[in-house]
C-alpha cells in the first residue's frame, strides 16, 4: 500500500478500550501478517494491538488456519462464533472485517448480545442502500457510534491538504481527475469519500460512459460536482494494472496524489523565469509527508480521538451512508 516513511509522531488521547475483531481475512489480519510490524500496519488486528489506548481482546473467524495464525501473532483468544466470543467478552469496540455482503447480518448478531461503544466497519458500508441504512439504524438504536474504514482520511498528507483548503493556501474552486480501478463500490468509493472530505458536499454527477464491471461492481466514468470543485472520475482496467491517482488543480497550484496516496506532491504557482506576465507551476515539487505504510494505526488513532470527543479525521456511519446514496444514484443512471 505504501513504502515506509520517516517516522510521524502520533498523539494519543488518554483511554483504554477493549476490542474484538470479527473476520481475520485480509483487512482483519492477513494484510500485514508477514510484514515487519515496526514498518507496516495495514490490518485491524495490528492497528489495535499496537495502539496504546486500545487492548486487543480477541479475534473471531470461521477458518481454523486463520484462528491459529491469530493466536500465534497476538497471543490472544480466538473464537469460531460471535456468540461464544461475546459471552466471554464485552468489548468497547468491534471491528467488522467480514465481506461486505455480511456486514448487516454480522452486526445483527453482535447487537443481539452486546451494545459496544463503537463499531469500526470495513468499507463500503453495504452493496445495497437498504442494507446500509439498516446498519446505521441498528447502531443508532443501540446508542453505538458507527465509523467506516475509509482509511485515507486519516493519513497525515490528506489531513495536511485539508488544512491547506481550510486556510486558503489551496484556493477553491478546484478542478481535478480521480482514477480508480477494481470497481466503484470496492475502490471508487474510497476516492469519492476522499474528495468529499476535501471538497465538501457532493452536489451532483453526470455519467460519461458506463464501461465494464469488476466482479459485478460497475466501473463508470462520471463527472462529479462538489461544494469546492468539479472532479472527473475515470476507471482504469484492473486486469491490466491497479491505478489509483488524484490530480487537483487550483488557482494557487497543483496537488498530485499518486500511487493511491503513496506519494503526494505539491507544485505552487510562480512567475515564469524568462517570460514577463506568465505564471507556471514550480518545477521543484514539494513532497507532503504521508504514512500509508502505517495507515491503520492512524485510523485507530483517529477513532480514539473521536471516542474521546475530540475532532477526528474518520468517516462516520452517516457520512458513509451518504456515500452509499451517491453510489446508488450513479449506478441507477448507468
Amino acid at each position: 500500500m505504501g513504502e515506509p516513511q520517516s517516522k510521524i509522531a502520533i498523539e494519543y488521547p488518554s483511554m483504554t478500550l477493549g476490542v474484538v475483531v470479527i473476520g481475520l481475512g485480509n483487512m482483519g489480519m492477513l494484510a500485514d501478517l508477514s510484514l515487519d510490524p515496526d514498518l507496516y500496519v495495514y490490518s485491524h488486528a495490528r492497528g489495535f494491538h499496537q495502539h496504546p489506548k486500545f487492548k486487543l481482546l480477541a479475534g473471531i473467524d470461521s477458518s481454523a488456519q486463520r484462528r491459529a495464525e491469530f493466536v500465534a501473532a497476538y497471543d490472544r483468544p480466538v473464537f469460531l462464533s460471535i456468540s461464544e466470543a461475546l459471552r466471554l467478552f464485552d468489548p468497547d469496540v468491534v471491528a467488522l472485517a467480514v465481506p461486505t455482503e455480511a456486514h448487516a447480518i454480522v452486526l445483527e448478531q453482535v447487537m443481539a448480545q452486546r451494545a459496544p461503544r463503537a463499531i469500526l466497519c470495513e468499507k463500503p458500508l453495504a452493496y445495497t442502500l437498504n442494507e446500509a441504512a439498516r446498519i446505521v439504524s441498528l447502531c443508532s438504536q443501540a446508542g453505538t457510534q458507527l465509523f467506516v474504514n475509509y482509511v485515507r482520511r486519516s493519513d497525515p498528507a490528506v489531513r495536511e491538504i485539508k488544512s491547506w483548503l481550510q486556510s486558503g493556501k489551496l484556493i477553491l474552486p478546484l478542478k481535478g481527475v480521480a482514477w480508480y480501478s477494481k470497481g466503484l463500490y470496492n475502490n471508487g468509493s474510497h476516492f469519492l469519500d476522499l474528495l468529499k472530505y476535501w471538497l465538501g458536499d457532493f452536489q451532483g454527477f453526470k455519467v460519461i460512459q458506463a464501461r465494464t464491471s469488476w466482479a459485478d461492481d460497475p466501473e463508470p466514468d462520471f463527472l462529479t460536482n462538489f461544494e469546492g470543485g468539479q472532479i472527473h472520475f475515470l476507471s482504469a482496467n484492473e486486469r491490466d494494472y491497479s491505478h489509483y491517482n488524484v490530480e487537483l488543480v487550483s488557482p494557487s497550484g497543483r496537488i498530485r496524489y499518486d500511487a493511491g496516496g503513496g506519494r503526494v506532491l505539491w507544485q505552487s504557482v510562480i512567475r515564469h523565469p524568462t517570460l514577463p506576465g506568465y505564471k507556471v507551476l514550480d518545477s521543484n515539487e514539494q513532497e507532503i509527508p504521508n504514512d500509508l505504510s502505517k495507515i491503520q494505526l492512524h485510523v485507530v488513532n483517529q477513532l480514539s480521538l473521536a471516542l474521546a470527543g475530540q475532532p477526528a479525521a474518520i468517516c462516520t456511519g452517516d457520512q458513509a451512508l451518504r456515500t452509499n446514496e451517491h453510489l446508488a444514484s450513479i449506478c441507477a443512471d448507468l
